[in-house]
């Protein structure tokens, strides 16, 4: 996630009151810096197996809309829970080589159904989980998202294998209990059927990720989603909203969409099949290899889109917006630019599509959301974009822990911010953006030199901005200064082939670095990222 105006904001404010303002352009246009902060745009925040046909509907009494009727026997769940044929679609011949791989990869048949206004969405989902560690689980670990976004999700029926199970619901964790314990390398099937009352008031919950406001719907978390099991266990703790909520496994999304017809619907993944009936339309969407599945939506965008080799980037805007041309121009320059840099884009699209947040943009797997007004923020709408798209390759390409590691994905992702400008314009632009967005937040830190390897919830107040985003990214370049560039280069290109769609650690990444160098970086890491 990009939260650079935001932060920009405190900082303008703090300094204020400090009497040290520091004259910080961050690439804004001089109609932005002129602006009141008394009077913002927008407030800051807190920080497959045989089925018998049938149709399951929602009881009467749970649901504020008109029964309706989810088909087990139509798509996405007449698809083979192996079968990953609809994927190669939404895949580059680079992300195809998943296709072969990935045993025991989660797959979610999800349907989602959106009625107007757009305050309500109702949901059938069978997930195929498999036992892939090396110990039986007792029970699986579900997140219901929306309990800590603003909304509300109301769970109507669950089962395990075709038999009714009873889940434990604890606020925003849902505990399925296994009546036998799953061995590894064993597979069951849940069935979910849900509701979501979808919230509206732009960034009061977690950025505005999850909400309808002022015409625009974005869908951020909103399904039952499998939690990560690892050598910690279940990773069901609350997660700390400063950072991203999300840390998941990579798995294979089908979902049938239906929506009002005049939505212009954009998601993770690519659509396979389009119909329209008496003023709704049906969308079949594959996503995957992926660790999360979202979905946007307005009836004001136009598209535009550019081709690149295999990939198509498409930009959504308002009619009539000036800066949606220049914003797909940004998309392609960094899916080109990261491309030859870290290794090629898994998919065949890049979508770029405005919401109404307070964080300048958030990522999804081949796609970012962008703040609406940030179309108005001139250059910096670039650095948006360009962070938001080194996500593709750190968080969803290559996982890490972003509770507890989130060095991983964001300090790198601001990092390679900097290597952009450096590619594109040389070390002009690269040197003002490590000036006025890097160390201007590693100003601001209260300890210059906490690590950059600690939990989210380790960084109080504006710590987290300060180190992740700013002291992090000089790590990198300190490393990099100390492997040689040649050197650091192949490594970055190594670690993403290596970690490609599985999880990173900062073990994992010192080693693998200190076999490219053939160093001992033990001092480094101690100076920057240990505890």
């Amino acid at each position: 996630m990009n939260l650079h105006f935001r932060q920009f904001v405190a900082r303008y404010k703090e300094r204020i009151t400090k009497q040290k303002l520091l004259l910080c352009s961050l690439a804004l246009t001089l109609s932005l810096l002129a602006c009141q902060f008394t009077d913002l745009p927008f407030p800051i925040p807190n920080v497959t197996p045989s089925r018998t046909p049938q149709a399951l509907q929602f009881p009467k009494e749970t649901s504020s809309q008109p029964t309706v009727q989810f088909s087990w026997d139509a798509a996405p769940f007449n698809y083979g829970w192996a079968d990953r044929e609809p994927f190669r679609f939404n895949l580059s011949t680079f992300g195809q080589a998943a296709l072969s791989g990935l045993p025991g990869a989660t797959v979610y048949h999800l349907a989602i159904l959106l009625n107007d206004p757009l305050r309500q969405l109702q949901g059938a989902e069978e997930i195929r989980y498999t036992n892939t560690e090396v110990i039986p689980l007792e029970e699986i670990d579900i997140a219901l998202f929306p309990e800590l976004l603003g909304g509300k999700m109301t769970i109507l029926e669950t089962q395990l294998d075709g038999h009714p199970i009873t889940p434990i619901i604890e606020g925003w964790l849902m505990r399925l209990p296994l009546t036998h314990p799953l061995e590894p390398g064993q597979a069951v099937t849940l069935r979910i059927l849900f509701e979501v009352e979808i919230p509206s008031g732009g960034g009061d919950y977690y950025y505005g990720i999850f909400g309808y406001n002022s015409g625009i719907l974005s869908l951020a978390h909103a399904y039952p989603t499998v939690l990560v099991y690892n050598q910690e266990g279940w990773n069901n703790q609350v997660p700390d909203l400063d950072g991203d909520p999300l840390f998941a496994d990579t798995s294979f999304y089908l979902v049938s969409v239906d929506a009002p017809a005049n939505l212009v619907v954009v998601s993770a993944g690519i659509e396979l099949e389009r119909s329209e009936t008496g003023g709704k339309q049906q969308i079949l969407i594959a996503n995957g290899p992926a660790r999360d599945f979202y979905l946007a939506a307005s009836s004001n965008w136009v598209k535009q889109s550019q081709v690149i080799g295999e990939v198509t980037v498409n930009t959504y805007a308002p009619a009539g917006e000036q800066e949606a041309e220049n914003a797909l121009n940004f998309g392609v320059a960094v899916i080109d630019t990261f491309s030859q840099r870290y290794g090629a884009y898994p998919y065949t699209e890049f979508d770029i599509a405005p919401i109404i947040t307070s964080a300048g943009g958030v990522e999804y797997p081949g796609m970012t959301s962008i703040a609406q007004d940030a179309f108005g923020w001139g250059s910096f709408l670039e650095t948006i974009i360009v962070h938001e798209a080194a996500h593709m390759w750190f968080y969803n390409l290559v996982g890490n822990d972003t509770l507890d590691q989130p060095w991983l994905d964001e300090s790198l992702a601001q990092f390679a911010t900097w290597q952009y400008y450096l590619d594109q314009y040389g070390a002009g632009e690269a040197e003002s953006y490590l000036q006025y967005d890097l160390q201007s937040n590693w100003d601001m830190a209260a300890d210059p030199n906490t690590p950059i390897g600690l939990p989210v919830s380790a960084y109080p107040g504006y710590e987290y901005v300060s180190i992740i985003y700013g002291r992090g990214a000089f790590f990198f370049l300190a490393l990099r200064d100390t492997m040689g560039i040649e050197t650091f280069d192949a490594f970055m290109r190594a670690y993403v082939q290596q970690y490609s769609w599985g999880i990173a650690t900062t073990e994992g990444f010192k080693t693998l670095a200190e076999s490219f160098c053939n160093c001992n970086l033990t001092p480094l890491f101690d100076e920057w990222v240990y505890p």
